[in-house]
């Protein structure tokens, strides 16, 4: 007697597919995609301890990285935050249809995010007195141009993809997610005892929507895949999900928080022209050819000297200005750039070095750090001191 081969169906999914998963899943019977996605929730199973300790040693090197200014050790720092299986946990959770998994992901999320703050506010608080702590490290993570926005997106896609059948690739694509998603926790921590609440919590709104974004773009993907929202629980989550993401983008438009990092307008190579003070001192020393003639007739012909002596002249604007930035001030380190040199704070003091260009409408102006370094600030946020 011989089995009918239309009636026989080895099970698929005793080796586990590594390409072609919405092909796969398309054919699947529905006990063939539970046994699927119980393999794909094994994956991101958090341990409590295991968590604890990669948060700790995580916080260590990132505390260690930034407040010291050794870029090296942040990085590990930053390799170590267990972000990977939360996000993905909470992205699966609508395919699961699991509150629980979706709970636990979100607590997972929020212990991290408290603890990098914290990390970043300990950074700066512990060792501000042994470093110059100036400069925002890592500031360019707080760049929000289109080019930022579009990494995110795509790395946030394809580690989902990668999820479902490479991990290894699925953990690199979590460590950009990282940098992206979490270090502005840390930058809001260091801003927090460095500047004010103010530029703290514009970071902190950054931060929140690029997880809320990750988060919805992960669950899309995996929809793509075929693995969509189950169930009532499954769509409440999704909608759960779109709600924080709507709350995220509120929160980051016009001026209910002030963004950290305004985008330039033109991207151009600035020529900086010298104080034009020194142009005033050059030609003096010429004026001085009639003194000869002057001084073979009369003593008292060196009386032209008033008109060699413009000694206040070198003064046609203020040395001195004050912020009046109630957030704080960036200065950059070129004119209308991104990269963040130092942060000010509100009402501080700052010296102008006389260097003045004009993009489009805005005016920056050049001013000394406390280093002794130069760097640009835009002249809308500072007020010129009398000399």
């Amino acid at each position: 007697m011989s089995i009918p081969g239309t009636e026989f169906k080895p099970d698929r999914f005793r080796t586990q597919p590594q390409r072609h998963i919405r092909a796969y899943l398309a054919e699947a019977s529905e006990q063939e995609t539970l046994g699927f996605l119980e393999v794909l929730r094994q994956r991101v199973v958090i341990k409590a301890l295991s968590f604890v300790l990669q948060i700790a040693l995580s916080l260590l090197f990132l505390i260690l990285g930034m407040a010291y200014e050794l870029p090296l050790v942040a990085i590990l720092g930053i390799l170590l935050i267990p972000a990977y299986k939360a996000l993905l946990s909470l992205a699966l959770s609508p395919g699961i249809s699991s509150f629980r998994t979706m709970a636990g992901a979100l607590v997972a999320i929020i212990v991290m995010a408290v603890a990098i703050f914290g990390g970043g506010f300990l950074a700066h608080e512990l060792f501000s007195q042994k470093v110059s702590a100036n400069g925002l490290p890592f500031a360019f993570v707080l760049n929000a141009g289109w080019i930022e926005w579009l990494v995110l997106a795509l790395v946030a896609v394809l580690t989902a993809v990668w999820f479902t059948t490479n991990t290894t690739l699925a953990r690199v694509g979590a460590v950009v997610l990282n940098i992206l998603c979490f270090v502005p926790f840390a930058l809001a921590g260091w801003q927090l005892g460095r500047v004010g609440i103010q530029p703290a919590l514009a970071t902190l709104a950054l931060a929140f929507l690029r997880l809320t974004l990750t988060a919805v773009l992960m669950v899309i993907s995996l929809w793509v895949l075929r693995i969509k929202p189950k169930g009532s629980n499954g769509w409440l989550i999704f909608a759960i999900l779109l709600i924080l993401l709507g709350v995220a983008v509120y929160l980051n438009l016009g001026d209910k928080i002030l963004a950290p990092i305004e985008e330039p307008e033109v991207y151009q190579e600035i020529v900086v022209t010298p104080a034009q003070t020194t142009e005033a001192e050059t030609p003096i020393p010429a004026s001085p050819t009639p003194s000869p003639t002057a001084t073979r007739q009369l003593e008292p012909s060196p009386t032209p000297r008033p008109t060699n002596t413009p000694e206040p002249s070198p003064t046609p604007f203020a040395q001195k200005a004050r912020v009046i930035s109630d957030t704080g001030l960036f200065c950059r380190a070129e004119a209308g750039g991104t990269k963040v040199v130092t942060v000010f704070d509100y009402r501080a003091i700052v010296e102008l070095t006389g260097g003045e260009t004009k993009i489009n409408t805005r005016t920056w102006v050049e001013v000394l750090t406390d280093s002794g370094a130069t760097c640009w600030v835009d002249s809308t946020f500072i007020e010129r001191l009398d000399p």
